[in-house]
């Protein structure tokens, strides 16, 4: 689980996901907003599709989360992140959700770099 100060609360979670980009990388869909603050927050939503056990949902949630926690924290400033997983219960391993992650993370680089103007000699 990822510290309290970087968690949503159920105001600012609301507001992110009606003004939020979209992105799908693998089966994980990520909706992403800028944050008013510095500090970012992310989600993580297992919805009972994917199992209708919770021990099931809460363990892959779990999973997300440590993957954010150790490898996707550092990276993000001024961004809210809602992770939404959409894949079946067979053939998912951390390694592809890992990689999934990553993808979106080459994505925000790409997106924060066309933002910024490139100043000409």
């Amino acid at each position: 689980m990822i510290s309290k100060p970087y968690r949503f609360t159920s105001r600012l979670f609301d507001r992110c996901f009606k003004r939020s980009r979209k992105f799908r990388a693998g089966k994980i869909m990520f909706l992403t907003s800028d944050t008013k603050g510095s500090r970012p927050h992310f989600s993580v939503v297992v919805g009972t599709k994917y199992s209708k056990k919770a021990v099931i949902r809460n363990r892959l949630r779990r999973q997300l989360y440590e993957i954010i926690r150790k490898r996707v924290l550092p990276y993000f400033h001024g961004k809210n992140v809602i992770c939404l997983y959409n894949g079946d219960k067979n053939g998912q391993n951390s390694s592809d959700l890992q990689k999934s992650f990553f993808q979106f993370l080459s994505f925000m680089k790409r997106v924060q770099g066309a933002g910024r103007k490139r100043i000409r000699n």
